[in-house]
Protein backbone atom coordinates (compact mmCIF):
# COMPACT_ATOMS: atom_id res chain seq x y z
CA UNK A 1 0.00 0.00 0.00
CA UNK A 2 2.85 2.20 0.95
CA UNK A 3 3.64 2.11 -3.45
CA UNK A 4 0.30 2.78 -3.88
CA UNK A 5 0.61 5.88 -1.80
CA UNK A 6 3.58 7.58 -2.28
CA UNK A 7 2.67 8.46 -5.83
CA UNK A 8 -0.68 10.10 -4.38
CA UNK A 9 1.34 12.50 -1.76
CA UNK A 10 3.38 13.51 -5.17
CA UNK A 11 0.43 14.40 -6.83
CA UNK A 12 -0.98 16.45 -4.70
CA UNK A 13 1.76 18.36 -4.02
CA UNK A 14 1.87 18.80 -8.03
CA UNK A 15 -1.26 20.22 -7.69
CA UNK A 16 0.39 22.96 -5.86
CA UNK A 17 1.41 24.05 -9.91
CA UNK A 18 -1.56 26.16 -11.77
CA UNK A 19 -1.07 24.64 -15.06
CA UNK A 20 -3.88 22.34 -16.65
CA UNK A 21 -1.12 19.39 -17.32
CA UNK A 22 -0.64 18.61 -13.81
CA UNK A 23 -4.34 19.06 -12.53
CA UNK A 24 -4.80 16.25 -15.51
CA UNK A 25 -2.03 14.31 -14.30
CA UNK A 26 -2.47 14.42 -10.22
CA UNK A 27 -6.34 13.73 -10.99
CA UNK A 28 -5.03 10.50 -13.25
CA UNK A 29 -2.79 9.40 -10.74
CA UNK A 30 -5.21 9.76 -7.38
CA UNK A 31 -7.93 8.23 -9.05
CA UNK A 32 -5.73 5.11 -9.91
CA UNK A 33 -3.93 4.92 -6.74
CA UNK A 34 -7.26 5.08 -5.09
CA UNK A 35 -9.12 2.54 -6.75
CA UNK A 36 -5.80 0.41 -6.29
CA UNK A 37 -5.41 0.57 -2.65
CA UNK A 38 -9.32 -0.04 -2.34
CA UNK A 39 -8.77 -3.39 -4.50
CA UNK A 40 -6.24 -4.35 -2.23
CA UNK A 41 -7.60 -3.28 1.28
CA UNK A 42 -9.41 -6.03 1.20
CA UNK A 43 -7.21 -8.72 0.99
CA UNK A 44 -5.08 -6.65 3.70
CA UNK A 45 -8.15 -6.64 6.01
CA UNK A 46 -7.96 -10.50 5.60
CA UNK A 47 -4.25 -10.89 6.01
CA UNK A 48 -3.59 -8.75 8.97
CA UNK A 49 -6.37 -9.22 10.53
CA UNK A 50 -7.41 -12.82 9.81
CA UNK A 51 -10.80 -14.35 7.98
CA UNK A 52 -12.63 -15.00 11.72
CA UNK A 53 -14.23 -11.67 11.60
CA UNK A 54 -13.35 -10.38 7.95
CA UNK A 55 -16.75 -8.71 7.79
CA UNK A 56 -16.80 -6.29 10.74
CA UNK A 57 -12.88 -5.83 10.25
CA UNK A 58 -13.39 -4.91 6.44
CA UNK A 59 -16.54 -2.93 7.65
CA UNK A 60 -14.00 -0.53 10.22
CA UNK A 61 -11.61 -0.21 6.89
CA UNK A 62 -14.38 1.00 4.55
CA UNK A 63 -15.89 2.84 7.02
CA UNK A 64 -13.07 5.27 6.97
CA UNK A 65 -13.66 6.28 3.37
CA UNK A 66 -16.88 8.02 3.71
CA UNK A 67 -15.92 9.59 7.01
CA UNK A 68 -12.25 10.93 5.96
CA UNK A 69 -14.46 12.57 2.99
CA UNK A 70 -16.74 14.04 5.48
CA UNK A 71 -13.93 15.38 7.91
CA UNK A 72 -11.32 16.58 5.20
CA UNK A 73 -14.55 17.86 3.15
CA UNK A 74 -15.25 20.42 5.82
CA UNK A 75 -11.67 21.49 6.43
CA UNK A 76 -11.08 22.24 2.87
CA UNK A 77 -14.02 24.39 2.95
CA UNK A 78 -12.74 25.89 5.86
CA UNK A 79 -9.58 26.04 4.28
CA UNK A 80 -11.12 27.68 0.86
CA UNK A 81 -13.43 29.92 3.37
CA UNK A 82 -10.29 31.07 4.93
CA UNK A 83 -8.53 32.25 1.87
CA UNK A 84 -11.78 34.18 0.63
CA UNK A 85 -11.20 36.74 3.38
CA UNK A 86 -14.40 37.82 3.81
CA UNK A 87 -15.79 37.46 0.77
CA UNK A 88 -17.78 34.54 -0.17
CA UNK A 89 -15.79 33.68 -3.02
CA UNK A 90 -12.24 33.05 -3.85
CA UNK A 91 -10.58 32.48 -7.39
CA UNK A 92 -7.02 30.64 -8.77
CA UNK A 93 -5.42 28.20 -7.47
CA UNK A 94 -4.05 29.79 -4.75
CA UNK A 95 -7.07 29.01 -2.69
CA UNK A 96 -6.55 25.55 -2.82
CA UNK A 97 -3.38 25.52 -1.90
CA UNK A 98 -3.33 24.69 1.73
CA UNK A 99 -5.63 21.74 1.60
CA UNK A 100 -2.88 20.51 -1.35
CA UNK A 101 -0.46 20.50 1.52
CA UNK A 102 -2.18 18.67 4.00
CA UNK A 103 -3.50 16.32 1.88
CA UNK A 104 -0.32 15.54 0.26
CA UNK A 105 1.43 15.87 3.90
CA UNK A 106 -1.23 13.30 5.41
CA UNK A 107 -0.68 10.87 2.27
CA UNK A 108 3.24 11.08 3.11
CA UNK A 109 2.44 10.15 6.91
CA UNK A 110 0.24 7.39 6.11
CA UNK A 111 3.16 6.45 3.61
CA UNK A 112 5.49 6.11 6.41
CA UNK A 113 3.21 4.24 8.25
CA UNK A 114 2.31 1.83 5.95
CA UNK A 115 6.14 0.99 5.27
CA UNK A 116 6.50 1.02 9.34
CA UNK A 117 3.79 -1.48 9.40
CA UNK A 118 5.18 -3.48 6.27
CA UNK A 119 8.40 -3.61 8.71
CA UNK A 120 6.99 -4.63 11.28
CA UNK A 121 4.71 -7.58 10.07
CA UNK A 122 7.58 -8.72 7.25
CA UNK A 123 7.93 -11.73 9.53
CA UNK A 124 4.67 -12.87 10.03
CA UNK A 125 3.32 -11.84 6.97
CA UNK A 126 1.64 -14.12 5.06
CA UNK A 127 1.52 -16.64 7.57
CA UNK A 128 -2.05 -17.99 9.28
CA UNK A 129 -1.98 -17.73 12.88
CA UNK A 130 -0.73 -20.30 15.50
CA UNK A 131 -3.68 -21.95 16.15
CA UNK A 132 -5.07 -22.13 12.04
CA UNK A 133 -1.64 -23.00 11.05
CA UNK A 134 -1.93 -26.14 13.51
CA UNK A 135 -5.51 -27.22 12.56
CA UNK A 136 -3.72 -27.23 9.21
CA UNK A 137 -1.50 -29.61 9.29
CA UNK A 138 0.77 -27.50 11.83
CA UNK A 139 3.35 -25.34 10.81
CA UNK A 140 3.53 -21.88 9.13
CA UNK A 141 0.84 -21.99 5.73
CA UNK A 142 1.94 -19.19 3.26
CA UNK A 143 -0.85 -17.12 1.46
CA UNK A 144 0.23 -16.41 -2.51
CA UNK A 145 -1.48 -13.13 -2.04
CA UNK A 146 0.62 -11.00 0.92
CA UNK A 147 3.30 -12.91 -1.10
CA UNK A 148 3.40 -11.51 -4.24
CA UNK A 149 2.38 -7.91 -2.45
CA UNK A 150 5.23 -8.27 -0.27
CA UNK A 151 7.78 -9.11 -3.47
CA UNK A 152 6.12 -6.10 -5.79
CA UNK A 153 6.99 -3.74 -2.54
CA UNK A 154 10.09 -4.78 -1.90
Amino acid sequence: MASLMAPMAGAFFLLLHPRDLFLYLSTAVIGTCTGAITSVAVSATSELFGTKNFGVNHNVVVTNIPVGSLCFGYFAAYLYQRGARGSHRCIGAACYQETFVVWGATCAVGTLLCAVLYARSRSFAGRLPAAAAAAAGGGAVRTPCLARLANLVS
